[in-house]
């Protein structure tokens, strides 16, 4: 009988820890409070979205002032506000992917738990049932000294089966769960490597404002006349300037050939930033019968404020990149990036801040290149993008970088990517399609 009641002690308490385990206590608490300092950080977030909007619409108010160099500060002052907002958020963004990846960690750890929990569970059903195989059916019922005891002691075993079964199912469960989180983990990581990244280029970007904030402040010591003479000299230089450039390209020699290039509607390029609003079109519109000589404008451009991470459209190699205002001052693309794409064509991405890439890199659609700015001709931070045919009928070049001496800025040599005239296709026949919702204004669409 005392062996009776020691086995059957043995296995009620086997099955005890089998559903103590079952129920394994999971602090929850600190999940439940990253998970609301994520809702509080994409609270934030939303805010940060819509004071970039009020700032927009002040960088466009200040792009239309005749202050000359006062205008000139608000513009700086209002492209660091600019700028501050978007580091906020991705100091945000960087933020709420540690409390993420606190949260992934945890997850681990309690995971881990549960599965050595579950894992000692069916090491104790197994001892259990070794037990019942070492006994035969004669020496249980001669153990037992009423017949009630015997279907006990059958009834112990057989409830020992069941939580075997679903332990097993539970620690496979556990083990998924535990891979699964390890890969959002891996994810989370490297979202914040790269995040820290454009937070890095973001903060040079700041530098180079406040320098040029600097030389502006020392502009202002020079008498108001002496500022009205250099902006009639500096809006004349910009007007021969694009004179000069329009000239040497229609002397070009091409010959389109449809064959070499994609059909429109194709949509082989991605868009070039993570949010997109179309503020101009290719061609004569409105705005281009106003700023450019020609009355035509040479690309499309989308709203991005200063600092703002731009992305290669498609594969393709790096020609080059540079930067128009060290040889004329706010008259031409300023800082650019030019790209000969796998798909017959080449685009020209302007008014950066900063560029990421060099001559010769090879890229991938959706690589970082750059950060959009407000560099060279330009009224308002916003990206510039320009679509070429990359060869002719004969093979004759589309567009290429070009360097020879300005006549419109004396002593220097201009270089950028110039085309013939025929060679200007238009970037919306290459992006993906588009309603309304992607135009400044909706007669743009059209």
């Amino acid at each position: 009988m005392k062996v009776l009641s020691k086995r059957t002690s043995i296995l009620f308490l086997v099955i005890g820890v089998i559903f103590t385990s079952s129920f394994f206590h999971v602090e929850a608490q600190n999940i439940n409070d990253l998970e609301a300092q994520i809702a509080q950080k994409s609270q934030e977030r939303k805010e940060l979205e819509a004071e970039a909007d009020r700032i927009r619409e002040e960088l466009t108010k200040v792009g239309a002032e005749k202050g000359v160099l006062q205008a000139e500060l608000n513009r700086i002052n209002a492209e660091r506000k600019s700028l501050d907002n978007t580091i906020k958020q991705t100091e945000n963004e960087i933020a709420s992917l540690e409390l993420k990846i606190n949260k992934s960690e945890q997850q681990i750890s309690r995971y881990t738990s549960e599965i050595k929990t579950h894992a000692d569970a069916i090491a104790a059903l197994l001892r259990g049932m070794e037990q019942q195989e070492t006994l035969s059916f004669l020496e249980v019922l001669s153990s037992a000294t009423r017949l009630s005891d015997f279907f006990q002691i059958r009834d112990a075993y057989a409830r020992l089966q069941e939580p075997l079964v679903t332990t097993t199912q539970l620690l496979e469960k556990k083990k998924v769960e535990l891979y699964t989180t390890n890969q959002e983990l891996a994810q989370e990581q490297a979202e914040l490597e790269s995040e820290k990244v454009v937070l890095g280029d973001q903060r040079l970007i700041v530098k180079s404002k406040e320098d040029e904030k600097a030389q502006v402040l020392n502009q202002t010591k020079q008498k108001e006349s002496s500022t009205q003479q250099s902006l009639v000299a500096t809006l004349a230089t910009i007007e021969a300037l694009d004179a000069e450039i329009r000239d040497f390209e229609s002397k070009l020699q091409f010959a389109l050939n449809p064959e070499s290039i994609p059909k429109r509607g194709s949509a082989v390029f991605d868009w070039p930033l993570d949010s997109i609003l179309i503020t101009q079109r290719f061609g004569k519109t409105v705005s281009s019968q106003r700023l450019y000589v020609s009355g035509s404008h040479s690309g499309m451009d989308f709203r991005a404020a200063v600092g703002t991470p731009v992305y290669a459209v498609a594969d393709g190699i790096v020609k080059g990149v540079g930067d128009t205002d060290e040889q004329c001052y706010r008259a031409s693309f300023g800082k650019w990036v030019f790209i000969e794409h796998e798909v017959g064509l080449s685009t020209t991405s302007a008014h950066l801040s900063s560029w990421k890439v060099s001559a010769g890199d090879h890229v991938k659609k959706g690589d970082l290149i750059g950060y959009s700015g407000n560099t060279g001709h330009s009224t308002a931070p916003h990206l510039h993008i320009t679509v070429y045919a990359t060869k002719g009928v004969n093979g004759e070049q589309g567009a290429r970088i070009t360097e020879r001496p300005s006549s419109a800025c004396p002593g220097t040599n201009y270089r950028m990517p110039l085309a013939p005239t025929s060679a200007y296709l238009d970037p919306l026949d290459y992006f993906p399609a588009t309603d309304v919702s992607y135009f400044k204004y909706p007669s743009l669409q059209n």
